[in-house]
């Protein structure tokens, strides 16, 4: 993903220092290609695997996954377990576009890991793995298509694995694996001891991983795979380009391949379905490829490379393994709110379709330019591409415009949100129909759009209410807390029974704020102000009692309750937080 150290540095990055960030990775990918390649090719061999028992996440010593998820997996019939393998891989050439690579060296030992989160039975699982090329952009191995895409997984009976494939991820300080916990980690090793630059085992350690996947029973729990997906997000996106033209088509061990928010251009004659995902970053500025018989791209209007939901989704895992913040520094209201996730989740359905029936995808709509502007709407927000509801139906400027690679997210002015919706009815009327029409070109799935429904009709937009900044959704906690922020929070969690009362007290909570702002200097609105403090208590007793029943871990509930607690101080301020 567009992350660099910490969740805002890339966004922030000036163009020299991504330009150079970008030549250094190019320079020591390059460092591993420096010998004349000798053909030869094999099958990919079956590594050594090991299981690995962790403590409980957050224990001291971190004798458990790194970046363990913080969802109780139990309460939807799903396991989380870690394995390392280990054999010898290759180094390649750097081929031309349309050619295969050849052997450079062979016979480098390498350990890595696996970390595993799939259906407990048989009966659960749909028969097709997702194996994500974890993003190192942060300076860490990070599970993004996880986070994004994690209620799909698990509604659909998918199995993830995440694949630890290159050195900053594994060994570079502060925060890889090997110097997080030495006692844990300590024996990986992904570079040949640091005498192959440039991550240049990665595509044998990432295809050996597959190997394992289909032919080593205890990684899948006796689980038997019939599809395996190579997945990659962003830079991982970038190096499985690299791997799939090149070196994936000497011995073809994946079925499919989803890349996202990743330009790299494919080799036409790509033995294997494709489907590249982009967003308004992406697009803005590199055209895209054209769809051919394996490949497709589709591009979402109004999204961005790095946006909300993602980063509220690892809050609380966060703070617990790396006590870091998920914050943006942007002072532009921050994060495109455009659903990209549930484009993800129809690809990735589209990508198994196509494989296992032959039913090609649709060829999705382009980006709007004239000549190499891209078009705008009266709102600001992109013409052309896949539109989602939130484009469809605004409520706000969703664009990659300013802010890096979070683009923005500006909410209209409450006129102009009465002028489009006179009442709530309208509103999600208009939302329906977006939805329903993206799910009929093939773009969404009807759980998603029944979802994006549910949202709208949940939300406050057309009841002609002022949604003042306790209630807006804008930037992130701590800087901007506000109800709509912890109800999305909440939501994004997966936490069981938190619908049925977290999120149905925190919509209260807003409307209550929502109705205060609106009446103003009336006496009234102190009484709502009040109300909704009341509700935030209720929603810190509700939080601890779902903890105490063990539907959420202590990181997550911390995270909410501190959220709810320091709202709830504000909206008992008189001057309701100096807004």
């Amino acid at each position: 993903m567009g992350q660099y150290k910490h969740l805002s540095e890339l966004m922030t990055m000036t163009p020299t220092t991504k330009v150079l960030t970008i030549l250094i990775s190019a320079f020591t990918l390059a460092a591993a290609w420096t010998r004349q390649p000798t053909r030869a090719s094999s099958a990919v061999p079956t590594p050594a695997v090991t299981a690995v028992p962790g403590a409980k996440p957050g224990t001291p010593g971190r004798d458990y996954p790194f970046f363990s998820t913080d969802i109780v997996l139990a309460n939807y019939g799903y396991v989380e377990e870690e394995f390392f393998f280990e054999g010898t891989a290759n180094t390649y050439s750097a081929p031309a576009l349309g050619t295969a690579a050849e052997i450079v060296t062979s016979g480098t030992p390498y350990r890595s890991r696996l970390l595993v989160r799939r259906p407990a039975t048989a009966a659960r699982f749909n028969g097709v793995v997702i194996v994500e090329w974890f993003n190192v952009t942060n300076g860490y191995d990070t599970d993004v298509l996880w986070l994004y895409q994690k209620e799909f997984f698990l509604r659909e009976g998918y199995a993830w694995v995440g694949v630890s494939a290159q050195t900053v991820g594994v060994a570079r300080p502060p925060n890889g694996l090997k110097v997080w916990s030495p006692k844990r980690y300590g024996t990986l090793d992904v570079d040949g001891a640091g005498k192959v630059p440039g991550d240049g085992l990665s595509y044998d350690i990432y295809s050996q991983a597959a190997a394992a996947i289909r032919q080593v029973k205890i990684v899948l729990g006796g689980l038997k795979p019939a599809l395996l997906v190579a997945a990659g997000q962003s830079q991982s996106s970038g190096r499985l380009a690299t791997y799939l033209n090149g070196i994936h088509i000497r011995d073809p061990i994946y079925d499919v391949a989803f890349l996202t928010v990743n330009t790299s251009p494919m080799r036409a004659d790509l033995e294997i379905p494709l489907i590249k995902v982009l967003s308004e970053n992406e697009a803005a500025t590199s055209r895209n490829q054209k769809d051919s018989a394996k490949i497709r791209t589709w591009t979402v209007a109004g999204s961005t490379h790095s946006e909300q939901y993602s980063l509220l989704s690892r809050a609380a895992f966060l703070k617990r393994d790396l006590n870091l913040e998920a914050v943006d520094n942007c002072e532009t209201p921050a994060r495109s709110r455009v659903e990209i996730r549930y484009v993800y989740n129809a690809a990735v359905d589209a990508l198994v379709k196509w494989k296992r029936s032959g039913t090609e995808p649709p060829h999705a709509p382009e980006l709007t330019f004239e000549g190499t502007t891209l078009e705008r709407d009266k709102f600001g927000n992109a013409r052309g591409g896949i539109r989602l509801a939130e484009l469809e139906a605004p409520v706000a400027n969703e664009s990659a415009q300013l802010c890096g690679l979070g683009g923005t997210h500006v909410p209209f002015a409450t006129d102009v949100l009465n002028g489009l919706y006179p009442t709530h009815a309208d509103y999600v009327a208009k939302v329906t129909t977006a939805a329903n029409a993206t799910v009929k070109a093939g773009f969404l799935l009807p759980a998603d759009a029944a979802q994006t429904i549910d949202t709208a009709t949940r939300s406050i937009y057309g009841k002609q209410l002022t949604c003042g900044p306790l209630c807006a959704d804008v930037r992130q906690f701590p800087k901007n807390p506000s109800s709509m922020l912890l109800g999305k929070q909440t939501a994004y969690l997966l936490i069981k029974d938190a619908d049925r009362t977290l999120v149905k007290i925190v919509d209260r909570v807003t409307e209550l704020i929502a109705e205060g702002y609106t009446l103003g200097a009336d006496p009234k609105a102190k009484a709502k102000f009040a109300e909704a403090a009341r509700q935030l208590q209720s929603f810190v007793a509700a939080a601890r009692q779902l903890e105490a029943r063990g539907n959420m871990p202590a990181e997550t509930a911390a995270l909410l309750i501190d959220q709810a607690t320091t709202l709830q101080r504000l909206v008992g301020i008189p001057s309701h937080g100096g807004h």
